[in-house]
């Protein structure tokens, strides 16, 4: 009776399985292999368990549902698949930080007066930013308002000054904190050329 149960029971779960699978799968050449590799299982179900009833003395049980490694062999796996997981990690981290990198730099040439920058991100162990270097490179000229007309120098041979620095440092912080969220990062910010 406990074999007919089990027999039973392992059917009716093909079978959601294989109904669930059914609806799920586009009309194509894909179904019938789907509904051979179903019938297998159906055909292992029935007769697994009424081979190991009429033959009690011989292993016909397929342990691949119930596989169970031992201790060596499981510790082995969970070494390969935190490996697997940390070189994944390391190159998505890798990843993230130039694509970082390289969205700070835009948006900080976004900010007048300056012409490039050049940022460097510094990533933790865990892939937290830790610390933000940019070296910024100015404008050759120096846009100047006075009233409604505007002029443009480019007799500067020189970086900017100290006010002007620290003007650009104050905006390019405030974007980068504000566009993403980078409050408790310590951002130091370089001018080319002094």
């Amino acid at each position: 009776m406990a074999v007919l149960s089990e027999i039973v029971r392992n059917v009716l779960v093909i079978i959601i399985v294989a109904s669930f699978l059914e609806l799920m799968l586009p009309d194509g050449g894909l179904k019938p292999f789907v509904r051979f590799v179903i019938g297998l299982f159906l055909l292992i179900a029935i007769l697994n368990p009424a081979l190991t009833f009429l033959f009690e003395e011989h292993d016909f049980q397929l342990k691949l549902w119930d596989y169970q490694p031992d201790k060596a062999e499981e510790e082995k796996i969970i070494k390969g698949g935190q490996r697997v997981s940390e070189d994944i990690t390391k190159k998505n981290n890798e990843m993230i930080r130039e694509k970082l990198q390289g969205q700070i730099s835009a948006v900080a040439m976004l900010v007048p007066g300056v012409k490039e920058v050049e940022c460097q991100v510094k990533v933790g162990a865990d892939g937290a930013i830790e610390k933000l270097y940019l070296l910024v490179q100015p404008n050759d000229y120096q846009v100047e308002q006075k009233g409604d007309k505007v002029k443009v120098f480019s007799d500067r041979d020189q970086g900017f000054s100290q006010d002007e620095q620290e003007q650009i440092r104050e905006k390019i912080s405030r974007v980068i904190y504000n566009l993403y969220g980078l409050r408790n990062i310590p951002v130091e910010i370089e001018f080319e050329g002094g």
